[in-house]
């Protein structure tokens, strides 16, 4: 867009964080579908739901807080019947309500690892 300084890519969709600076880096799309994670200490799994993925990371709706770090392993599909990708991500957000009625209402996880084919099927599914 017009007017932007140096370094921005051309179709960068960026989220206006408290205090109006931009955070979002990767274009997003919405993505509601079962999560299979397992965290770094692998005991056991638990299901989320995702509300959007970017090639930058994916949102979880989730009430468990996990700790701001923690790396994850993930297991989702991009649509029925595809098969499952995995990627090793870490939790670099939680989001609370600020009613605290619901005490937190997700996390975003941020992709650290995911083979090249795990790239371009998000790629090609965000278009």
């Amino acid at each position: 867009m017009g007017g932007e300084g140096g370094g921005g890519a051309e179709g960068v969709v960026k989220k206006k964080e408290k205090g109006g600076v931009e955070k979002r880096i990767f274009p997003r799309k919405v993505l509601r579908t079962q999560i299979i994670f397992e965290d770094e200490s692998g005991e056991g799994f638990i299901y989320f739901y995702s509300t959007d993925v970017s090639l930058g990371g994916i949102f979880l709706e989730s009430d468990i807080p996990l700790k701001l770090g923690t790396k994850v392993f993930l297991s989702f599909t991009l649509g029925e019947g595809e098969r499952p990708l995995r990627a090793t991500a870490r939790v670099v957000r939680v989001e609370r309500d600020p009613s605290d009625i619901l005490p937190v209402i997700g996390m975003g996880v941020q992709f650290v690892d995911f083979p090249e084919e795990v790239k371009r099927k998000i790629q090609e599914y965000i278009g």
